[in-house]
């Protein structure tokens, strides 16, 4: 995993890029697999509620199990997707409590 933060000029954070390496067969299939799996995980800043944080997050963890099956991701990027996913839904939850 590989972390990138761009700064403004002020010494703010203005974003921060996070880039997991993911390895894997499946050709297109297994491309699109997991195009929708960081999709799901991008999503989670789209929940509303505690409840819908948490039911995303096991939709996540069961998607990913189902890629690692097929083949179409190793165990070791799909720890790391997973280890992402745990942190954010973290922080959404807390978001989500808050709102």
């Amino acid at each position: 995993m590989k972390s990138k933060t761009v700064l403004g000029a002020d010494g703010t954070t203005k974003m921060r890029e996070i880039t997991v390496g993911i390895h894997g067969k499946g050709g297109e299939v297994g491309i699109k697999a997991v195009q929708r799996l960081a999709g799901m995980v991008s999503s989670l800043k789209q929940c509303k509620t505690p409840q819908e944080v948490y039911d995303r997050y096991l939709q996540i963890t069961g998607y990913c199990k189902c890629c690692i099956d097929c083949g179409f991701m190793d165990e070791k990027g799909a720890d790391e997707l997973m280890r992402l996913a745990a942190y954010l839904a973290g922080n959404e939850q807390a978001r989500a409590e808050v709102e």
